[in-house]
């Protein structure tokens, strides 16, 4: 092996030992890790090239996955590298490597080519079969849907796969079987209406209903007669009671809706602490963008506790706002939690596909729109199995009952 791959071995070797503590149920835990390793290997090769081609559509990239080793993108990149590189597969890979180098700037935790789950690439064969399914014919029109990264991750584990699950144990024995086996695919009403009466409600009550979040909002709970309190001001005390009154007319009766703060947007948090495919996030993204715009024409905003400043100081015409929004929402608004590694590419890829579309809509050319350099996508992952290292750790605290309650915490917090 060369140095490169020596490394890359090493890393994968740490990644199965670490997988097998947590295995233990396993007839053969190690073969199990292993497997679980290559699974998470191939995910994200296989997330990075429908990745790939995603972005082609939407004008982010090059031509550099569609046609294979035909695509455009790839000949120029032969014009200034020769053929000095290797066979034509090896050219091909460093091309590829190029372009993940550049898109990980953005996407780190899915381009990052030393990333602990995307070490691996495919070997010739398996490279042109994979090419060959992602450019069928009949898939042509899906690389223009957001949902697609979704699709691939809810398909990606089979049918059958979840029912030997069920069969062999009532509980999930690890963490990818209780990934796999709540995998469950939100339906957009539900994603609305939890969406529309949180972030939306906010939002509604900070703004006194002057917003256009009454339209946008179609689930959003609305009274026919709303009172909003001013500050300091309390709703009146009701003596009768409300038992004689039909449903038509308690329906007409004033509801009295406290007084909210304004808050600045880059204040505001949203966060999906089981973000699978980042599906609430998407819709708070353009909840959101609503948000912002509102906020900076607001001669009342609030100044932002990040900057000390309101969004007009901040930024001085509405067309500066609109090129900012989307990397404010990224970096600042949304965040997701999940113990999935591969439901974090998805989310964060998801999210900035949905940051590119929104600067495509206002003209700006791949070059001209601005760098996203932070997210706030995690992988939780689970209490870490090695016993000694952990009894080695809790042994050393003082006093004594501390280590005894990591201990039991790290028990309940197995998966």
């Amino acid at each position: 092996l060369t140095d490169e791959q020596m490394s890359m071995a090493s890393v994968l070797c740490e990644r199965v030992d670490h997988l097998t503590t947590g295995l233990t149920s396993e007839k053969k835990p190690v073969i199990a890790a292993i497997e679980r390793m290559t699974r998470e290997q191939s995910f994200t090769v296989l997330n990075r090239f429908a990745a790939l081609r995603m972005c082609e559509e939407r004008g982010i990239v090059q031509e550099c996955v569609q046609n294979g080793m035909q695509s455009k993108g790839f000949h120029v990149y032969l014009k200034v590298a020769g053929s000095g590189l290797g066979d034509q597969y090896e050219r091909y890979k460093e091309f590829l490597f190029c372009v993940f180098g550049e898109i990980a700037v953005d996407l780190g935790i899915l381009f990052d080519r030393f990333f602990p789950f995307g070490l691996l690439f495919p070997r010739e064969p398996a490279l042109q079969g994979l090419l060959e399914v992602i450019n069928t014919p009949e898939l042509k029109t899906i690389w223009a849907e957001d949902e697609t990264i979704g699709w691939i991750y809810q398909y990606f584990n089979s049918v059958e796969e979840r029912k030997a699950m069920r069969e062999a144990s009532a509980a999930p024995r690890n963490s990818r079987e209780l990934a796999v086996r709540n995998q469950f695919f939100t339906p957009r009403y539900v994603v609305e209406f939890l969406t529309d009466n949180t972030l939306g409600r906010m939002w509604y009550e900070m703004c006194k209903g002057d917003t256009r979040l009454k339209e946008e909002c179609r689930y959003l709970v609305r009274r026919l007669n709303e009172v909003f309190l001013g500050l300091g001001e309390k709703a009146p005390q009701h003596t009768e009671t409300d038992e004689h009154l039909s449903q038509e007319e308690l329906l007409k009766k004033p509801v009295y809706i406290e007084h909210r703060f304004k808050k600045d947007p880059r204040d505001i948090r949203v966060l999906d602490p089981a973000c699978g495919s980042g599906h609430f996030l998407l819709y708070a993204f353009i909840l959101l963008l609503i948000i912002y715009e509102e906020a900076w024409g607001d001669t009342e905003s609030s100044k932002s506790v990040a900057t000390g400043k309101t969004l007009q100081e901040d930024y001085n015409t509405l067309d500066t706002l609109r090129r900012a929004v989307p990397k404010l929402i990224i970096e600042h608004n949304l965040h997701g939690i999940d113990i999935d590694p591969r439901c974090t590419q998805i989310a964060a890829l998801a999210l900035w596909l949905k940051a590119q579309k929104s600067w495509r809509d206002l003209g700006l050319r791949a070059a001209e729109r601005p760098r996203i350099t932070k997210s706030n996508i995690v992988t939780a992952e689970p209490m870490p199995g090695e016993e000694d290292m952990r009894r080695e750790f809790t042994e050393s605290l003082k006093p004594r009952i501390l280590g005894q309650l990591v201990d039991a915490v790290f028990e309940k917090m197995k998966l």
